[in-house]
């Protein structure tokens, strides 16, 4: 059936609002949104601090276009299978502006021809297609976002700071303490090697450290960001590359029940018996959020804005109070993702961290209580849908590291089917990911690597993982069986939708724009795949990352 023009621009404005009412909740239906026909990505760079309607979005982004056109570097992929929200795969083409970073045209095949004349009106004489990038068939889906790596490449994330000689505003200084250790270059290379997997966005992660090294790291970190951040402007006029987007961090621990403390060094684990007094205070939050224009910020301290998730037992004193803290603050803060992890926590204790905010469970049946058919614990809260509904709740959002040693490849099967829609794979990587077998560090503690297993030094211990995150995406397909599809939703939709990042953010521009989801408005954060998952090639922010079997 052909439609008219109209009718192709009111499906386009349906679907964008449906996009952006999306829940990014695990119990949310999935569904598919045929964003078709073209949107202007330079909107997104000059959105309001309001949500715009996505008639107002359409008419906007054509008029920035035409303002911006002679800026544009537009690449097309066409013959490819794009992922959909709900895990299908539907032939057509897409559209990315290399400049701005975002999608900002999808075509299916099946309405290809009733649209043609429509879509292509959309994109002015300036605006030509600068590259085509012939997919061959095979699958294109958003970038893989891993929320839990330790490290990578030889790189550990928790191994302080040190002195970055080449960054004239670095916003820390670490002339004194830090040399060594951690600096901008090793987080810069990380990001750069973690596309050959696939990933396009990451959190860093640091297991429970000294206070010291919260102090250097998260600035560290922060500046990483911001830094990148301004390389994304020089990308705009050059072919620079500068990797996987460096998310918030991921700070594992040092609230943990002691028993349950797996690699974590036993000498920095402590209760939050303060609340968010003690959060704050451990971690060395300045409670001065940054503000446009302020120079009174002091930078050099760890600031809530550099964290995305913090796992912790919510059983401890003082837990559930920083939980809800952290996950319902005040509007002058920024909230925090709270997942529950090396922990004892039993099932009703599971609930209460759920009714205080939080979302995530950490690397499901790892560093937790068993599920026993009378004391179920947190993995009995895959399965309380209603339950938890009753209680005005959805079921959390629970990552596994299915590498074939931290979870039976029939536990990974069970948790998946109990709630397909919660599942997040993370590689929980140490910095021996892509050296080999050998003796390496994660944080002060010496790990032992031999072929896929990573144990403390001298002990049985599990200490993280080796594998990248395609190769876990493989493995869970296998042992599942589940569609090519939706194995790609638990390394893309599924970690967006945790952390809240799947819809447009209020504040818009790239850096606000939806991650995890191939759809107009989106990051251009691509990767393509075979039917076997094996990575081809990778983009960031619509610019080329990896392209191991020369595509371009």
């Amino acid at each position: 059936m052909k439609r008219s023009a109209e009718e192709a621009s009111l499906l386009v404005d349906r679907a964008a609002a449906s996009s952006a009412a999306a829940p990014c909740t695990s119990d949310a239906t999935p569904h598919r949104v045929s964003m078709i026909a073209s949107s202007a990505s330079t909107s997104l760079m000059s959105t309001s601090h309001h949500h715009m309607s996505s008639s107002s979005l359409s008419s906007s982004t054509t008029k920035s276009t035409n303002n911006n056109s002679n800026q544009s570097i537009l690449t097309r992929f066409i013959h490819a299978r794009l992922l959909q929200r709900d895990g299908s795969l539907e032939r057509g083409e897409l559209t990315v502006d290399s400049v701005t970073g975002i999608i900002i045209q999808i075509r299916f095949d099946s309405q290809q021809q009733s649209l043609q004349d429509n879509t292509d009106n959309n994109i002015d004489h300036n605006q030509q297609i600068s590259h085509t990038v012939d997919c061959r068939g095979m699958i294109l889906s958003p970038g893989f976002i891993d929320i839990q790596l330790n490290g990578a490449y030889g790189i550990d994330f928790s191994n302080g700071g040190c002195e970055d000689d080449d960054d004239d505003s670095a916003a820390i200084d670490n002339s004194n303490n830090n040399r060594g250790g951690l600096c901008i270059h090793d987080i810069f290379q990380v990001a750069t090697s973690l596309c050959q997997s696939g990933v396009t966005s990451f959190c860093p992660t640091m297991v429970s450290s000294s206070r010291d090294t919260y102090r250097r790291v998260l600035p560290l970190i922060r500046n990483a960001r911001r830094q990148q951040k301004q390389q994304l402007l020089l990308q705009q006029r050059d072919n620079t590359k500068i990797g996987a987007n460096i998310l918030g961090m991921h700070l594992e621990g040092p609230f943990f029940d002691p028993s349950k403390r797996g690699a974590h060094d036993e000498r920095h684990i402590l209760a939050p018996s303060k609340g968010i007094d003690t959060v704050k205070e451990v971690y060395g939050l300045n409670q001065v959020q940054e503000k446009e224009n302020d120079n009174d910020v002091d930078y050099s301290s760890p600031m809530l804005e550099d964290i995305d998730i913090i796992t912790l037992a919510p059983e401890l004193d003082g837990a559930l109070d920083a939980t809800k803290s952290l996950t319902q603050p005040s509007a002058s803060e920024r909230n925090v993702i709270i997942s529950c992890g090396h922990t004892g926590a039993t099932y009703e204790e599971g609930l209460q961290a759920i009714s205080h905010g939080a979302t995530l469970l950490t690397h499901l049946f790892n560093a937790m209580n068993p599920f026993h058919h009378r004391k179920p614990g947190l993995v009995g809260l895959l399965s309380s849908k209603s339950k938890l509904a009753s209680m005005g709740h959805q079921r959390p959002y629970f990552s596994l590291i299915v590498d074939g040693i931290h979870v039976h490849e029939s536990a990974v099967s069970m948790a998946y089917n109990s709630h397909p829609n919660g599942c997040v794979l993370v590689t929980d990587a140490m910095s021996a990911m892509g050296l080999g077998d050998g003796i390496h560090a994660l944080g002060d503690m010496s790990v032992n690597i031999k072929g896929d297993r990573a144990t403390l030094t001298g002990t049985d211990t599990l200490a993280g993982s080796v594998v990248s995150m395609d190769t876990c995406v493989r493995r869970f397909r296998k042992f599942t069986n589940c569609s090519i599809g939706e194995a790609l939703l638990c390394a893309t939709l599924h970690p967006a939708n945790a952390l809240n990042r799947s819809v447009m953010r209020e504040r818009g521009g790239l850096a606000e724009a939806p991650i995890g989801v191939l759809e107009i408005g989106a990051r251009a954060d691509l990767v393509v795949v075979t039917d076997e998952l094996d990575v081809v090639a990778t983009w960031v922010n619509g610019k080329i990352a990896y392209d191991g079997r020369k595509l371009l």
